[in-house]
């Protein structure tokens, strides 16, 4: 059995994916868990600040808390990095302490993936530019299009989940669109 591929992840990558498996509201798409498919499927790797950005958005009663405690919960599978000494300063390009360090982080490990959320914003260049390796940049409903394609979440479950962000998050409708087009397609 060969290694699991190497993915750094931001704080907002592990929330959206928690998100639906928490919501119990109607329009929540049920039947799998797309923060256990990137969990069981990569070897996830992080900055420590990602887990103090988890702990950070805890302690309330919202969507977004139980998101952040689920992840807590799961934080077995994550191997955090200490790496407060290793940067100076953010990126100079618009981008918080925590992208920072994710992006040095996947630049560091030369990670397989580095998925991040930053695709509704301009910052999604910026992120592009400050990768060593730009082959290695995928989004949250990108990796989801790759889940279905290589049957780990049924396909069914991608596309609802996908409306569900687009319609609860104001995801790029193109861009999901497009991603829909060329991984979904019968």
């Amino acid at each position: 059995m060969s290694e699991k591929a190497v993915a750094v992840v931001d704080t907002n990558v592990l929330l959206n994916l928690a998100t639906p498996v928490v919501d119990g509201r109607p329009q929540a798409p049920s039947g799998a868990d797309p923060l256990k498919a990137l969990l069981s499927g990569y070897d996830v790797q992080i900055p420590a600040s990602v887990l103090g950005e988890l702990t950070d958005a805890t302690g309330s009663d919202d969507l977004l808390a139980a998101a952040a405690d689920l992840v807590l919960q799961a934080a077995h599978h994550l191997t955090a990095h200490d790496i407060d000494a290793q940067i100076d300063e953010p990126l100079d390009y618009g981008l918080d302490r925590g992208e920072s360090e994710c992006i040095w982080l996947a630049n560091e490990l030369e990670a397989d993936l580095f998925i991040t959320d930053e695709f509704n914003t301009t910052n999604y260049l910026f992120v592009n530019l400050a990768l060593d390796d730009r082959n290695i940049l995928f989004t949250t409903p990108h990796i989801l299009c790759t889940f279905a394609t290589h049957e780990i979440l049924p396909v069914e479950y991608v596309e609802a989940v996908l409306t569900y962000y687009v319609e609860t998050k104001g995801w790029d409708t193109h861009y999901v669109s497009q991603l829909r087009k060329q991984y979904l397609k019968e």
